[in-house]
């Protein structure tokens, strides 16, 4: 929920990537299936508040869940709900504009929504909320992306991390999930501040690397805990009970 890349493979493929930087004391469930509505969503689920930062959802869209909008904003407790619960309800609103139109933000902590869909053809929206109102624009799903928490990360991270994705996007000659895993695992690895496995003294630092890939029309979920030490492989089967 704190970095996050985006990595189009050909006109309909892609791998969505996240590492989930956190207190060790926010411990998360290993992906599985989950009923929402009528519809099954993939996701890992955080034990405290019962969210998810990334999922996909049976219905062509996946989403990944970063805190912040722009900047590092004051924190300022109690807030209405859960964002990772958020993610759990967009599924309620038939698309993006529904879900921006109709969802009520006020109350909510700053953050930023990846929203991947792949039903028909592929698209990538984003929205940010900055407290106040929000911020939506549609990007180009042919191109690769990086984000990094406004929360964690000073703009000159930020733009540091966008030089070492820019780096490992000229040097890799083979874009598979395991080599973006890769890149998540190991980019930084001297920088335990800013790192893309990051350890500030032990109170926050990367607890996993979830990514979602996409192949043959295929939709899987890899999860790797870095605290565990254990790894998962699971797809998302199509059982809706509409």
């Amino acid at each position: 929920m704190c970095t996050l890349t985006y990595i189009p493979i050909g006109s309909d493929d892609f791998f969505f990537t996240t590492n989930r930087d956190e207190s060790p004391l926010r411990e998360a469930e290993f992906p599985k299936e989950y009923l929402i509505g009528e519809s099954f969503a993939l996701y890992p689920k955080d034990k405290m508040a019962k969210g998810t930062w990334i999922m996909c959802h049976e219905n062509d869209f996946s989403l990944c869940l970063l805190n912040g909008a722009f900047e590092k904003h004051k924190h300022e407790p109690p807030y209405k709900k859960s964002r990772g619960v958020m993610v759990l309800e967009f599924s309620e609103f038939a698309s993006t504009i529904d879900f921006i139109r109709d969802y009520h933000f006020g109350g909510m902590e700053p953050f930023t929504l990846l929203v991947l869909r792949y039903k028909y053809t592929r698209s990538l929206e984003e929205i940010r909320w900055d407290g106040e109102t929000f911020h939506y624009r549609k990007l180009d799903s042919s191109k690769p992306y990086i984000w990094s928490s406004s929360t964690l990360y000073t703009e000159e991270a930020r733009e540091m991390r966008q030089h070492w994705f820019d780096n490992w996007l000229r040097q890799c000659n083979n874009f598979s999930g395991k080599e973006t895993i890769n890149f998540h695992k190991t980019t930084g690895r001297d920088d335990a501040f800013n790192g893309l496995v990051m350890n500030r003294k032990g109170k926050v630092k990367t607890l996993s690397i979830t990514q979602i890939r996409r192949k043959n029309r295929m939709v899987s979920m890899y999860h790797d805990d870095l605290i565990k030490e254990e790894s998962q492989d699971i797809y998302l089967t199509k059982k809706s009970l509409k």
